[in-house]
């Protein structure tokens, strides 16, 4: 079971930036959603990065683990810190 905070608080940073993903969404591609440009994208990651207190690796962000909702989900799982 996904933590209900971890998804809160992502959502509160996708709407931040505008953006608003429905259940039947967050499979994906955030490149398919009007409006979010690659500047927005790399600052929605930055916030995810210093909320949930981790660096995001050029490779992951390269081999495209962080391109739906899910698949952010699961890397903060990955790599959040334990707190």
């Amino acid at each position: 079971m996904m933590d209900e905070r971890v998804l809160q608080k992502l959502n509160s940073i996708f709407l931040k930036h505008g953006v608003s993903i429905s259940e039947n969404e967050k499979n994906d591609s955030i490149d398919d959603f009007f409006g979010f440009d690659s500047i927005s994208y790399v600052q929605m990651l930055n916030d995810i990065s210093n909320e949930f207190g981790f660096k995001i690796k050029d490779e992951d962000l390269l081999a495209g683990k962080l391109t739906t909702f899910n698949n952010i989900v699961k890397y903060i799982h990955e790599h959040q810190k334990v707190h």
